[in-house]
């Protein structure tokens, strides 16, 4: 089945997934956030790009909803964050870069090290589900916004 690139971006703000999150890791997520809106933030101001407004749009709700989960009971060990797959992307972008990155892995306690390196490996998993091709097919939408007739094959 042939899906438009516009379809796709529909589904991936549309279609929600669940992540597990251990809850202590929770505040670290939500400084890697910051972080990573406060340099895309400087971004925007260089460049009127629609994928940069998306991206900063889809960090800034996947932020709120991890303060919301830090309100989850004190005793729970995991939080389950409800998110669209485009947040998720985000998500998996950060998660990613803070990992790999080994001057950012340091940054790490080595307590959280592991959970983290858990989490990491989570997340790509949840990434490796899903199709290459309808991923592809979203980035190149938002960032060639104005031709919507990209076809993925």
């Amino acid at each position: 089945m042939l899906l438009k690139s516009e379809e796709i971006y529909s589904k991936f703000n549309e279609e929600n997934i669940q992540v597990v999150i251990p809850k202590k890791l929770l505040f670290i997520l939500l400084q890697q956030v910051d972080r990573l809106l406060e340099v895309s933030g400087n971004e925007e101001e260089v460049v009127n790009n629609f994928a940069i407004y998306e991206y900063i749009g889809n960090a800034e709700m996947l932020m709120v909803k991890l303060y919301i989960l830090i309100t989850e009971p004190y005793n729970k060990k995991e939080v389950i964050l409800e998110t669209s797959i485009a947040e998720f992307l985000v998500l998996r972008d950060l998660v990613f870069c803070n990992y790999s990155l080994p001057h950012l892995r340091e940054e790490l306690r080595p307590s959280i090290r592991k959970t983290y390196k858990d989490f990491y490996d989570y997340i790509e998993g949840i990434f490796e589900m899903l199709e290459v091709d309808e991923i592809r097919s979203y980035w190149d939408y938002i960032k060639n916004y104005e031709n919507k007739d990209n076809v993925i094959h």
